[in-house]
């Protein structure tokens, strides 16, 4: 497939809150406008950077919150505002694919479309960019749901795993034996001795026409809301897509189509691949990849770790200077109006805790 056709597009959902990444991402400014790494881009400018020398720019769009519509205008002025696609409520994942799909066939029935999160980071972009393509040639050539897996390094539970064919593992692409959601530890421990499972990275490649398909066989209780729709591209978009948002159940596209689907695929992502997720994710990353501080980030003050193992420091006050003495496997984040101090290790733990705390300091 040509980098450049026409019949390419991509959605980069960024619908979340990042509520994991909490107190730093806040309900008024989540993760995806975030220099997470320091790169002096943001997530979202980073994904859309990634995309756009080979998808063509109008065939871009932003699937995000309608509360955050005037703010990805600025992040990404090289979008028109009808590139941005916003969901009245968060009603999880398959509700915006939904979304996407339908409108995306109602402009081009032929079109490939390319669904990524907002919050990953990717070197090697030469080599995703020929992953990514070849995904969507086999996607045409073999109406298929297409997903893009990573080499497992670690029982991670944060992701969903592929069970690969014999023919997916010899050839780096092909069909999967089952697509299986979020794993306990002890699960993930006893798929990764196998080795014969992938993470799923949440980057799907399809035809419209047969996510399509899949939805309204799956979750006919989403799609029927969508397909509905005759407004697509009008004035009156907008509203009658709130209308199907509020009346479609919340449930991830992984769990309400992926888990089920016949016909789905996957090709092996070999580029260097990062879910910046959570705080731990982001941990993982800098030990690998010390900060390159970019010129454009906020002067930090100095930062002191005396016997602290394993514990990770967010200097989110310019100039302050922060020392740590004696904890052990610890997550601190000093902001200007928040500081947060706890112990990183269990992943469910931590998040539970920053939710709650989040709520009840309404931040």
């Amino acid at each position: 497939m040509n980098s450049l056709s026409k019949d390419n597009y991509c959605v980069i959902m960024a619908g979340g809150v990042g509520s994991r990444f909490w107190p730093w991402s806040r309900n008024d400014r989540p993760k995806q406008f975030l220099d997470i790494i320091e790169s002096g881009r943001t997530m979202i400018q980073e994904t859309f950077d990634r995309f756009d020398p080979f998808i063509p720019e109008e065939n871009i769009y932003v699937m995000t919150g309608k509360q955050f519509e005037a703010q990805m205008l600025r992040e990404l002025p090289a979008l028109h505002p009808s590139q941005v696609l916003t969901e009245p409520e968060r009603r999880n994942t398959a509700p915006a694919i939904a979304y996407a799909a339908y409108k995306i066939a109602s402009i081009n029935p032929d079109a490939v479309m390319i669904a990524s999160p907002a919050d990953q980071h990717i070197q090697n972009v030469a080599l995703f960019k020929e992953t990514v393509l070849k995904a969507a040639d086999y996607a045409r050539e073999h109406h298929c749901l297409m997903t893009i897996g990573i080499e497992p390094t670690y029982p991670a539970i944060g992701y969903g795993y592929i069970e690969m064919t014999e023919q997916a593992k010899a050839d780096g692409i092909g069909p999967i034996i089952r697509f299986q959601e979020k794993p306990s530890e002890e699960e993930a421990i006893k798929l990764l001795a196998t080795g014969n499972y992938l993470w799923n990275s949440g980057i799907f490649i399809w035809r419209v026409k047969d996510i399509i398909e899949a939805l309204e066989r799956y979750l006919p209780e989403v799609a029927v809301h969508f397909a509905e729709i005759d407004a697509y591209g009008s004035a009156n978009e907008t509203e009658a897509v709130a209308r199907a948002f509020l009346a479609s159940p919340s449930i991830s596209i992984d769990y309400g189509v992926m888990e089920k689907a016949e016909g789905v695929a996957t090709i092996h992502g070999a580029f260097d691949w990062d879910d910046l997720g959570t705080w731990q994710s982001l941990y993982r990353y800098q030990t690998q990849n010390p900060p390159q501080v970019s010129d454009k980030a906020p002067a930090k003050g100095r930062l002191i770790l005396d016997n602290s193992p394993h514990t990770m420091v967010h200097q989110g006050a310019p100039g302050k200077d922060v020392v740590v003495i004696g904890l052990e496997d610890y997550l601190v984040v000093d902001l200007e109006d928040t500081l947060l101090i706890a112990p990183k290790s269990d992943e469910k733990k931590l998040h539970a805790w920053m939710d709650t705390y989040a709520k009840q300091l309404k931040k």
